[in-house]
């Protein structure tokens, strides 16, 4: 088992800079069309991260979930540290498909995402100016009490924002912006929730 910090962006949407990869040795195992490798690159003394698109006598070709080019290289096996299993994104585990699932889902996931984006887009304007204009708060906050949670962790005080028992929001140790769940902004007003490490009360 090997582990790996992943960073950039070809992979997107299935990995994320900062992800902790966990990676497995194929030993005896064949490499499938789909899985997740990690490879030192034949033109950079780097490892990268990519997705097994064909296998063949002549070797390995790859390519990035987020990229339209196969890359240049043919890879061996010797060239292949092992196949990645999972990423850990903060606090979750995320299993990473390979194979027949990874071959078929990947594409349905990357559209996906960048319908997402697009439509994320276009309303993020209105959805900011309802935000601020603040004619939901009211409705919702009659029904449901917001509270604020303190946790120490390593590098500070993390905040978590809740309405009844959802988690809406955190305010990371040393950050001073909160990171809101959308839609929920438009029922909370950010400008009164604490910037400090103090303890606020509940």
């Amino acid at each position: 088992m090997h582990n790996f910090n992943y960073t950039g962006p070809s992979m997107f949407p299935t990995l994320k800079a900062g992800d902790y990869l966990e990676v497995i040795p194929y030993g005896d195992s064949r490499i499938r069309i789909g899985d997740v490798v990690v490879f030192r690159s034949p033109e950079k003394e780097r490892y990268v991260v990519h997705r097994v698109i064909s296998v063949s006598s002549a070797g390995v070709r790859t390519r990035g979930d987020n990229n339209n080019e196969i890359d240049p290289w043919v890879l061996g096996p010797d060239h292949i540290t092992g196949r990645v299993i999972s990423a850990q994104r903060r606090r979750r585990n995320i299993k990473i498909y390979g194979g027949a699932p990874g071959r078929i889902l990947t594409p349905i996931r990357c559209r996906i995402k960048r319908i997402n984006l697009t439509i994320s887009r276009i309303l993020h304007p209105v959805y900011h100016w309802l935000a601020r204009l603040g004619i939901f708060r009211k409705i919702l906050t009659r029904r449901f009490r917001t509270q604020i949670l303190c946790f120490q962790r390593p590098d500070g005080i993390e905040m978590q924002l809740l309405m009844g028992q959802w988690i809406i929001g955190r305010r990371l140790p040393g950050k001073v912006e909160w990171q809101i769940r959308r839609p929920f902004r438009l029922f909370v007003s950010e400008a009164s929730l604490p910037r400090s490490e103090s303890h606020p009360s509940s």
